[in-house]
Protein backbone atom coordinates (compact mmCIF):
# COMPACT_ATOMS: atom_id res chain seq x y z
CA UNK A 1 0.00 0.00 0.00
CA UNK A 2 1.30 3.57 -0.98
CA UNK A 3 1.62 5.94 1.64
CA UNK A 4 0.06 9.89 0.81
CA UNK A 5 2.29 12.09 0.98
CA UNK A 6 1.94 14.43 4.88
CA UNK A 7 -0.68 17.08 4.39
CA UNK A 8 0.11 20.07 5.95
CA UNK A 9 -0.55 21.76 9.40
CA UNK A 10 -3.96 20.44 10.82
CA UNK A 11 -5.41 18.30 8.19
CA UNK A 12 -1.66 16.37 8.38
CA UNK A 13 -2.49 15.61 11.95
CA UNK A 14 -5.91 14.39 11.39
CA UNK A 15 -4.52 12.35 8.32
CA UNK A 16 -2.16 10.31 11.42
CA UNK A 17 -4.87 9.93 13.91
CA UNK A 18 -7.02 8.42 11.51
CA UNK A 19 -3.90 6.25 10.48
CA UNK A 20 -3.51 5.06 13.97
CA UNK A 21 -6.90 4.64 14.85
CA UNK A 22 -7.32 2.57 11.21
CA UNK A 23 -4.71 0.31 12.59
CA UNK A 24 -5.65 -0.02 15.98
CA UNK A 25 -9.05 -1.07 14.62
CA UNK A 26 -7.56 -3.72 12.52
CA UNK A 27 -5.22 -5.12 15.95
CA UNK A 28 -8.00 -5.09 17.97
CA UNK A 29 -10.51 -7.09 14.99
CA UNK A 30 -7.06 -9.46 15.11
CA UNK A 31 -7.45 -10.14 18.65
CA UNK A 32 -11.01 -10.44 18.22
CA UNK A 33 -10.59 -13.43 15.63
CA UNK A 34 -8.18 -15.25 17.78
CA UNK A 35 -11.03 -14.67 21.19
CA UNK A 36 -13.53 -16.17 19.04
CA UNK A 37 -11.70 -18.96 17.54
CA UNK A 38 -10.22 -19.98 20.94
CA UNK A 39 -14.37 -19.91 22.62
CA UNK A 40 -15.20 -21.71 19.88
CA UNK A 41 -12.60 -24.44 20.70
CA UNK A 42 -13.82 -24.38 24.25
CA UNK A 43 -17.60 -24.63 23.21
CA UNK A 44 -16.77 -28.07 21.45
CA UNK A 45 -14.54 -29.20 24.44
CA UNK A 46 -17.32 -28.57 26.98
CA UNK A 47 -20.23 -30.38 24.35
CA UNK A 48 -17.69 -32.90 24.13
CA UNK A 49 -17.11 -33.05 27.86
CA UNK A 50 -21.28 -33.20 28.57
CA UNK A 51 -21.31 -35.96 26.31
CA UNK A 52 -19.14 -37.82 28.81
CA UNK A 53 -20.61 -36.97 31.79
CA UNK A 54 -24.10 -38.14 30.22
CA UNK A 55 -22.53 -41.54 29.21
CA UNK A 56 -21.48 -41.47 32.94
CA UNK A 57 -24.48 -41.18 34.31
CA UNK A 58 -26.09 -43.66 32.32
CA UNK A 59 -23.54 -46.35 34.24
CA UNK A 60 -24.17 -48.08 37.12
CA UNK A 61 -21.78 -47.35 40.36
CA UNK A 62 -20.46 -50.76 39.63
CA UNK A 63 -19.11 -49.86 36.05
CA UNK A 64 -15.56 -49.62 35.46
CA UNK A 65 -13.75 -46.76 34.00
CA UNK A 66 -10.07 -46.13 32.12
CA UNK A 67 -8.66 -42.82 31.80
CA UNK A 68 -6.10 -43.22 29.26
CA UNK A 69 -2.73 -41.65 30.86
CA UNK A 70 0.29 -41.43 27.97
CA UNK A 71 0.32 -45.13 26.20
CA UNK A 72 -1.41 -46.79 29.19
CA UNK A 73 -5.13 -47.53 30.31
CA UNK A 74 -5.25 -46.45 34.02
CA UNK A 75 -8.81 -47.90 35.91
CA UNK A 76 -10.62 -45.32 37.46
CA UNK A 77 -13.24 -45.22 40.20
CA UNK A 78 -16.06 -44.12 38.37
CA UNK A 79 -17.28 -40.77 41.22
CA UNK A 80 -13.51 -39.36 40.00
CA UNK A 81 -14.26 -39.66 36.93
CA UNK A 82 -17.60 -37.71 37.06
CA UNK A 83 -15.96 -35.62 39.55
CA UNK A 84 -13.26 -34.54 37.11
CA UNK A 85 -15.25 -34.10 34.36
CA UNK A 86 -17.46 -32.02 36.07
CA UNK A 87 -14.76 -29.79 37.27
CA UNK A 88 -13.66 -29.64 33.65
CA UNK A 89 -16.71 -28.62 32.82
CA UNK A 90 -17.25 -25.84 35.60
CA UNK A 91 -13.52 -24.21 34.42
CA UNK A 92 -13.98 -24.31 30.63
CA UNK A 93 -17.67 -22.94 31.41
CA UNK A 94 -15.67 -19.98 33.11
CA UNK A 95 -13.51 -20.02 30.10
CA UNK A 96 -16.22 -19.39 28.05
CA UNK A 97 -17.74 -17.01 29.96
CA UNK A 98 -14.31 -14.70 30.17
CA UNK A 99 -13.84 -14.97 26.16
CA UNK A 100 -17.43 -13.39 26.20
CA UNK A 101 -16.65 -10.72 28.23
CA UNK A 102 -13.12 -9.92 25.90
CA UNK A 103 -15.39 -10.16 23.14
CA UNK A 104 -17.90 -7.44 24.49
CA UNK A 105 -14.76 -5.65 25.30
CA UNK A 106 -12.94 -5.77 21.78
CA UNK A 107 -16.24 -5.09 20.12
CA UNK A 108 -16.92 -1.83 22.16
CA UNK A 109 -13.48 -0.86 21.37
CA UNK A 110 -14.07 -1.13 17.74
CA UNK A 111 -16.79 1.03 17.79
CA UNK A 112 -15.60 3.19 20.01
CA UNK A 113 -12.54 3.92 17.45
CA UNK A 114 -15.17 3.92 14.71
CA UNK A 115 -17.30 6.44 16.04
CA UNK A 116 -13.61 8.43 16.38
CA UNK A 117 -13.10 7.81 12.55
CA UNK A 118 -16.00 9.39 11.17
CA UNK A 119 -15.26 12.15 13.62
CA UNK A 120 -11.84 12.77 12.19
CA UNK A 121 -13.23 12.22 8.59
CA UNK A 122 -15.81 14.59 9.16
CA UNK A 123 -13.52 17.40 10.43
CA UNK A 124 -11.05 16.42 7.76
CA UNK A 125 -13.70 17.25 5.08
CA UNK A 126 -14.92 20.39 7.21
CA UNK A 127 -10.90 22.00 7.37
CA UNK A 128 -10.16 21.09 3.57
CA UNK A 129 -13.30 22.36 2.18
CA UNK A 130 -12.22 25.36 4.59
CA UNK A 131 -8.89 25.92 3.01
CA UNK A 132 -10.64 25.55 -0.35
CA UNK A 133 -12.36 28.24 0.16
CA UNK A 134 -9.60 30.52 1.69
CA UNK A 135 -7.33 29.63 -1.31
CA UNK A 136 -10.16 30.42 -3.88
CA UNK A 137 -10.56 33.73 -2.43
CA UNK A 138 -13.50 32.93 0.03
CA UNK A 139 -14.06 33.32 3.13
CA UNK A 140 -10.78 33.14 5.84
CA UNK A 141 -10.94 30.53 8.18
Amino acid sequence: MATQPPLPGKLGEIQKALEADVAEIKKIEAEFTKVYGARQTLIEKKNENEMVLSEFNLMDGEATVYKLVGPLLAKQDLPEAKSNVEKRIEFITREIERMDKLEVDFKSKIEEKRKNVMKLQEDFRRIAMQQQQAAAGGQPQ
